[in-house]
């Protein structure tokens, strides 16, 4: 199954993506979450990633409000108003990734297991076999994902 993570993930693609260079980034995201670089990912590693990304998303809503709050443009938001702002964020529980890429069930992820899980997700949405994603198939893809799993939010 294709996580939704991916699919909105790569939504904002404009251009095609080759298999190498979805590895990459892929890649990447491991190294950002292997927050001690000893080559896996445990499930605190996993929740501390997540919830800075959470914590990250949730600053960027904020200064969004902030810019609707603040009418006048002043730059100034009263006390008040600036208070509805601020959001305690809880902790993302590694639950729902964990099961899905800790392939072997041993509480940690290996970058082999982390390609595996993303290379498959990837070879899904490439639809011709070509080892490009196109804007098309991530669309197709995404609809595809909605229809299986219509709730939001997942």
């Amino acid at each position: 199954m294709i996580s939704l993570t991916l699919l909105l993930s790569l939504q904002s693609v404009a251009e095609p993506v080759a298999r190498a260079d979805y590895l990459a980034i892929m890649d990447n995201e491991f190294a950002a979450m292997d927050a001690d670089g000893n080559g896996w990912v445990t499930p605190q590693e996993i929740s501390a990633k997540l919830t800075q990304d959470e914590r990250t998303q949730a600053m960027a809503a904020n200064r969004q409000l902030f810019a609707q709050l603040d009418t006048n443009r002043d730059g100034m938001v009263s006390p008040d108003e600036f208070a509805q702002l601020v959001a305690s964020s809880q902790p993302v529980s590694p639950a729902s990734y964990m099961q899905r890429v800790d392939l072997n069930q041993d509480g940690q992820v290996t970058l082999l297991e982390h390609r595996r899980v993303m290379l498959n997700q990837f070879d899904a949405l490439d639809t011709d076999l070509d080892g490009i994603v196109t804007p098309m198939e991530i669309q197709a893809g995404t609809a595809q994902q909605q229809q299986a799993d219509p709730t939001p939010g997942r």
